[in-house]
């Protein structure tokens, strides 16, 4: 049996990080959904993901930061 991933979803369309988590999830993984940048660094900071999957273009903290 393969381990659950913690999964941090990044995006600030909600509509496409919505669905994402929600396929995620249904996969049987812990999904945890930032709307910015800002809260996806502050979420960063509290808890440990195995995997991020991010928008690039964000304002005004972007992907990459």
């Amino acid at each position: 049996m393969m381990q659950q991933l913690n999964i941090l979803v990044v995006d600030d369309n909600r509509t496409s990080a919505d669905a994402l988590a929600r396929v995620l999830t249904s996969a049987g993984d812990a999904i945890n959904v930032a709307y910015d940048g800002g809260t996806a660094i502050l979420q960063l900071q509290n808890k440990r993901f195995d995997v991020v999957l991010t928008d690039l273009k964000m304002e005004p903290v972007d992907g990459l930061s």
